[in-house]
């Protein structure tokens, strides 16, 4: 029964959050920060300097991209990310995978998800899509979409484990 009530709270919590104060919506969007779609690792080092660190390639054969280049401490609402940088098979910047740093403790990443999002609706306006659950577990995704941009961030918690993700992907250029 305590579970239940958690779990409700935590919905009631998520929902009841959204933010009052969202930002006109921007026309596009194209990167994240000072990176921009299609840069080369090299561009991107040059932008982030010392701040990215190469580590060891990781693979999405699906997409067909790699990761090979990280930045870490960055802030972003109440929480501190790391973020891999994934370029195509052309070695152009095309997707930034962001994950919160260390380990949740009860809910913790439930509470980043809803200062993230505000963060994110300041910044970009009222997402496009909202969806918020708890079946099975606790589930809330928010997707913001732009011509050059995808935005969307993911909030998982099942059986007492969190998953928490913020994703920029370049739009595929055949969508449009």
């Amino acid at each position: 029964m305590k579970r239940l009530f958690s779990t409700v709270g935590l919905i009631i919590f998520l929902i009841s959050s959204l933010s009052l104060n969202a930002a006109t919506k921007p026309k596009d969007v194209y990167g994240w920060d000072n990176l921009k779609w299609g840069m080369t690792g090299a561009e991107v080092q040059a932008v982030l300097g010392k701040e990215v660190k190469k580590r060891n390639v990781k693979h999405d054969k699906k997409d067909r991209m790699y990761a090979n280049l990280e930045l870490t401490g960055i802030k972003m609402g109440k929480g501190s990310f790391r973020a891999s940088l994934w370029m195509d098979e052309d070695h152009k910047l095309k997707r930034i995978v962001f994950v919160p740093q260390g380990e949740p403790t009860q809910y913790e990443w439930a509470e980043t998800f809803v200062s993230l999002e505000n963060y994110l609706v300041e910044k970009y306006g009222d997402p496009d899509l909202e969806e918020t659950s708890n079946d099975p577990g606790t589930s809330a995704e928010r997707v913001w979409n732009f011509p050059s941009t995808e935005i969307e961030i993911s909030y998982l918690r099942l059986e007492g484990s969190e998953l928490l993700l913020l994703v920029f992907s370049q739009h595929d250029e055949r969508v449009h």
